[in-house]
């Protein structure tokens, strides 16, 4: 492999500028919690404001969903390039669904939830939908791992040169 000055480098004093994988990974997990939060205040706070303009319930709710879906979607294009496309459609996709529902859900059980609540509610949806992505991300690695055994020296080779253990063993 050959050494360009970037790797030269490696003990200066700019080193911490240059994130390694664990802080990468803990840095995309702030992202995409405040992403997911973010998504679900703002699409319930739209919700909640269709709700104050007094039309039919109905209307309100299809108009509503149509407006926070659309802004789920156009925050989602717009963080695409940082966190990933998949990554951050997907999620956001069901939290700009759920949250702006229990905005609904309390008007139709007769309660008038203010802007405030509608930002909680919106929190902890964008929180809870976070904590299930990463829970299952879990067990999805650890099914993972249970199928697909891999030699030890295998892993180790591949961490230590970036790469797959597939390209380790074709080396």
């Amino acid at each position: 492999m050959r050494m360009t000055t970037a790797h030269n480098h490696r003990g200066s004093v700019w080193s911490f500028l240059r994130p390694d994988a664990r802080w990468r990974a803990i840095l995309f997990g702030i992202g995409d919690l405040l992403f997911l939060v973010a998504v679900g205040m703002v699409a319930s706070v739209v919700m909640h404001g269709m709700h104050q303009l007094g039309w039919n319930f109905a209307v309100t709710c299809v108009v509503g969903m149509a407006a926070a879906m659309l802004v789920q979607m156009l925050m989602a294009f717009c963080i695409a390039p940082l966190l990933g496309s998949i990554e951050s459609m997907i999620p956001s996709m069901v939290v700009g669904m759920i949250s702006p529902m229990s905005v609904c859900t309390l008007h139709m059980v007769g309660r008038e939830p203010d802007c405030m609540v509608a930002l909680v509610f919106g929190a902890i949806f964008g929180a809870a939908m976070f904590a299930f992505v990463k829970v299952y991300g879990v067990m999805v690695k650890r099914s993972l791992r249970r199928a697909y055994p891999a030699n030890q020296n295998e892993v180790n080779n591949a961490r230590s040169l970036g790469a797959s253990s597939q390209v380790v063993r074709h080396l």
